[in-house]
């Protein structure tokens, strides 16, 4: 050991060395593997040697127990010795062998080493050491035997050490111990007192009072080890939380250092860390092929040294270092191991685990162990160790049908994974599909992962084969999540009447087997008997439905296994939404969801992500709709999509345009995607979402191509699978903004006249009524779209309705009930994360309005040319109230003659033209004058868009907004005076109440 762990091995021996120094006698010292007995010796010998004793020293080698005084032929190389003691060592090696070493012919020899020895001691005291005495060759014990009897009285100490001298087969070694004034000393281990103090002088105190608990636990109060662990937390810094003492390779190699002389004990360590968690005393007893009394014996003594706790290996670091040392033996071992498992009936996986460790070819009885095996670690997300156990099974000599479940239990596995990856095993089990060796199941598999890609030809033909062959009475539960996967991938393949029946039948099969002769719906629907409006969802409770009354009358859904997503849940998911249930299905979505442990299973984790984000866009929570599609996008790569990567990328897509980022959705429009997905239900969601962006960007008729490009639900219901798409509020909402009125009308009635409609797109509907309709009809429309969407919970259409209804009563002088509609109107936008929505609209006075945003090019009115770029900034800098008062304060208004037009007080519009003037640096008002004629000659003046329908000089607040320049006419002082006797009518009944 090093100089500087001298101080703290020396405080258990202390006692011993000082003993060791003033006496003579034989002391024997037992101790197990790095407990200090070799430190201890050499510590004797260095104090020995520095007081002018002179020392004998010597260490037996296991691979010297057959050489005659090999420990004994030592002590001629000891520097400094007397020549008398040299020549008498010289002749009794040499003239001993062979004979006996205590016989006739060697006595002498003895007798004139004693007396060599006697000489040299009476000038200074002699010390005689010996380690690892247990590999002493017989004739080396003899003789040290024979000196030791006579040492007590001739000053002369003996120091011979062992690991244990009382185990079975040390009993010539007892001899020691039998000597008159013979002691026998235990090495013990380090109490945790005096691994603090070792910490101290490395670490500092404060370090030393934390970690000394965690590194007495690690090291057992092994010497060596503990020594170890103070080497590595010296290399990690003194920054380490108590739980994660890092354990490093001197800690390893002190470790394996501690069994290099004790080949007993490493087997048993290394039997230990081949069965890991299935380790007992008879099973190492076993492995090792020796009797359970001495594998009892073994593991005692590693405890005994800190090398082993009451529940095995202290670290998990340690059985991996025990293993590195095994080379050749290994495999064989682990196959023992596991034919050892087998045979006692052990779990599947422990014995998987051992065959996989061995790699050679299993016996065919095993491979239904592996397959099990493979199942289990599935379903734990841990796929490559499933793998590893479905290929070592695949090198098994195997028929081609038991072959072909293998085959295709390998193309599942990786499906969860990469799907692009079980490309060639895919051919292999199409190969076996085309010569009838593949199950009902494997069948299965083929049709979903060619439709994933597009393969429609491929996956029509194993279709027919799967159709021929396989009774629907022999299909299972994932039946179900099948007919939902070809319904997603390719819905055009349910055209055919064959498959149809097929499904249909499979379906009605497996539900009569589950609940009776009548199959049962996933959840039972509950009526909505309230009477009233609901509360509207937020995004918290669309997750856990404490504010979802249709979910709060209905049972929560029972949680099915976390991985049998593809079996049944995606099904149960794709039949919630499309009956309009998309709260729910959010709910089911999320409770599976939160079940996931972490991304070991990427393509099922990536695919579920997608689907829960477009659940959270169906329900208005933009920002987590996006956190979702990004995350399944990182989860796998765009060329393992498939088909199915239109489903993250419309998310997104519409996300961020109604996030107001149409330069991100942009970006997530240049990806490349697949020709096959505009067949998928991917598709008309993928065109759905690019003709909002367009829509938003300022293309209708693009957009308009693109919604008219999408089938409508009636003439192709498998267009809806995965939910409504709402196709003629969008339709209708381009013809409007094309400024075909008529057209938008009457797209709007067609889609209120259908029946079961969603009532988002009703809702969205209306409101392209409301705007084309004339103002008698408006409130009606908007009041009615606000009851549907605010049932339904959809909360970023309600936030528009309740924005164009709080107009309404803005302009009909009901200024309270405007601001409150206006309030959750902004609420509910900001909650769903697209607050800009309302950026055209109208803002009641005093009220918080959106972020304001430059009046100019997005709203198409581009900057002029002899427009300072600084005026264009600071005109564009003013809020909607702000503008409305400095154009009317430019058209030569007094403040008056402004509150009066707008309803507010002379103070309000006192306030905002000071924060006017500071915006623009202006003193006058001929100033603002000026430089709003500027902004005139940009284009024409910027204002809130009025609902079409408004006369084209309205503003958006119901208020005529006067040309620039112009005076106001006594007709419109007397329709403000007027306006304001109604309100405060309505204010003062009111506040009387009924």
């Amino acid at each position: 050991m090093r100089k500087e762990n001298c101080d703290l091995c020396s405080t258990p021996f202390g006692d011993l060395l000082r003993e060791a120094e003033r006496r003579s006698g034989v002391l024997v010292l037992q101790g197990g593997p790095g407990t200090g007995k070799t430190f201890f010796l050499e510590e004797t010998k260095r104090r020995a040697l520095a007081s002018g004793s002179l020392c004998l020293y010597a260490t037996g080698f296991r691979e010297e127990r057959d050489i005659p005084f090999s420990v004994v032929e030592q002590f001629l190389h000891v520097p400094g010795i007397p020549e008398s003691i040299r020549a008498a060592v010289r002749q009794l090696v040499k003239g001993a062998a062979p004979a006996t070493p205590t016989g006739p012919a060697s006595a002498h020899l003895l007798r004139d080493l004693v007396s060599a020895l006697v000489a040299a001691a009476s000038n200074s005291g002699i010390l005689v050491l010996v380690d690892d005495a247990q590999y002493t060759d017989p004739a080396s014990q003899a003789c040290l035997l024979y000196l030791a009897r006579r040492a007590q009285s001739r000053d002369i100490t003996f120091v011979v050490a062992y690991p244990h001298i009382l185990r079975e087969g040390m009993r010539a070694h007892l001899e020691f111990v039998g000597i008159p004034g013979a002691r026998l000393i235990e090495a013990a281990g380090l109490r945790e007192q005096e691994v603090r103090e070792l910490l101290v002088d490395g670490l500092g105190a404060e370090a030393a009072a934390r970690l000394a608990a965690p590194v007495h636990r690690i090291s057992g109060g092994n010497p060596a080890l503990a020594t170890a662990l103070v080497r590595d937390l010296l290399l990690a810094g003194t920054a380490i939380p108590e739980a994660s003492v890092p354990v490093g390779d001197a800690f390893r190699t002190a470790y394996l250092a501690c069994l290099v002389r004790h080949p007993n004990l490493a087997q048993t360590v290394q039997a230990l860390a081949v069965l890991g968690d299935a380790a007992t005393p008879a099973r190492v007893a076993h492995l090792l092929e020796c009797t359970t009394k001495e594998t009892g014996r073994h593991i005692a003594e590693l405890e005994r040294a800190g090398l082993l706790g009451d529940d095995g290996f202290r670290h998990p670091a340690v059985p991996g270092a025990v293993l590195g040392m095994l080379d050749a033996e290994l495999p064989g071992l682990h196959r023992r191991a596991a034919e050892l498992l087998f045979a006692q009936g052990a779990p599947a996986l422990a014995v998987a685990r051992h065959l996989v460790a061995a790699d050679e070819p299993p016996a065919p009885s095993r491979v239904r162990v592996l397959r099990h095996a493979a199942q289990q670690l599935v379903r734990a997300g841990r796929p490559d160790e499933a793998l590893a156990c479905l290929r070592l099974a695949d090198r098994a000599g195997l028929d081609e049908r038991e072959r072909s479940r293998i085959t295709a239990a390998l193309v599942g596995t990786l499906c969860r994974v990469n799907p692009l990856a079980a490309e060639p095993e895919v051919r292999r089990l199409l190969a076996a599909a085309r010569a009838g060796q593949a199950d009902c199941s494997a069948l299965r598999l083929l049709v979903t992962w060619f439709l994933w890609f597009g393969c429609h030809d491929q996956a029509r033909e194993v279709m027919a084969l799967l159709v021929a062959t396989c009774e629907p009475s022999h299909a299972h539960d994932g039946v179900q999540g099948f007919h939902a996967l070809i319904g997603c991938l390719w819905p055009k393949l349910l055209d055919d009447a064959a498959v149809r029946l097929y499904l249909c039948t499979a379906r009605d099969v497996t539900a009569s087997v589950r609940y009776g002769a009548t199959p049962m719906p996933p959840f039972p629907a509950a009526p909505d008997d309230s009477g009233g409006p609901r509360r509207l969802p937020t995004p918290a409770t669309c997750v856990n439905g404490a504010d979802n009354d249709a979910a709060e009358r209905r049972p929560a859904p029972a949680v099915m296994d976390a991985h049998r997503f593809w079996e049944s849940d995606l099904a149960t998911v794709l039949e919630l939404m499309q009956k309009g249930e998309t709260a729910l299905a959010g709910r089911f979505c999320e409770e599976q969801w939160h079940r996931l442990t972490g991304p070991e299973l990427p393509a099922r984790q990536a695919f579920q992500a997608a689907l829960r984000a477009h659940i959270r866009w169906s329900l208005g929570d933009l920002r987590t709709a996006v956190a979702c599609a990004a995350s399944a996008l990182d989860l796998l790569p765009d060329h393992s999509w498939g088909v199915a990567v239109g489903l993250p990328l419309s998310v997104l897509i519409a996300a961020h345009t109604l996030m107001g980022d149409p330069g991100q959705a942009a970006r997530y429009l240049e990806r490349p995607v697949p020709d096959e997905m505009w067949d998928s239900s991917f598709g008309p969601l993928y065109r759905m979402a690019r003709g909002r962006h367009l829509l938003e960007t300022g293309r209708p008729r693009a957009a308009l191509n693109e919604f008219l490009a999408c089938p409508a639900s009636d003439e192709a219901p498998q267009a809806n699978v995965l939910g409504p798409l709402g196709r003629r509020a969008c339709v209708a909402e381009a013809y409007l903004a094309l400024g075909e009125t008529e057209r938008a009308r009457g797209t709007a009635v067609t889609e209120l006249m259908r029946a079961h409609r969603p009532a988002d797109a009703r809702g969205r509907a209306l409101l392209v009524l409301a705007a084309v309709d004339g103002p008698e009809r408006r409130r009606h429309h908007l009041e009615e779209a606000e009851r549907g969407l605010r049932a339904a919970g959809s909360r970023l259409s309600l936030s528009r309705a309740l924005a164009h209804l709080s107009q309404v009563d803005l302009a009909d002088g009901h200024t309270r009930t405007a601001r409150a509609r206006w309030r959750e109107a902004l609420s509910l936008a900001t909650e769903c994360g697209a607050p800009h929505l309302l950026r055209h609209l109208a803002t009641p006075h005093d009220e918080p309005s959106p972020a304001a945003e430059p009046f100019l090019a997005e709203r198409g009115h581009p900057a002029g040319a002899g427009v300072p770029p600084t005026v264009t900034v600071a005109v564009g800098s003013l809020t909607e109230a702000e503008w409305r008062v400095a154009s009317l304060a430019a058209s030569g208004r007094s403040n008056r003659q402004i509150a009066t037009r707008l309803y507010i007080t002379v103070s309000t519009v006192e306030q905002h033209l000071t924060r006017v003037y500071r915006k623009l640096c202006v003193r006058r008002r001929s100033d603002l004058a000026d430089l709003l004629g500027l902004q005139h000659q940009a284009g024409e003046p910027a204002r809130c868009a009025p609902l079409p329908g408004r006369p084209e000089h309205g503003s958006t607040s119901g208020v005529p907004t006067a040309p620039p320049g112009s005076q106001p006419s006594r007709e419109d002082d007397r329709r403000a005076r007027g306006a304001r006797r109604t309100r405060a009518a309505h204010t003062t009944a009111s506040r009387a109440g009924p």
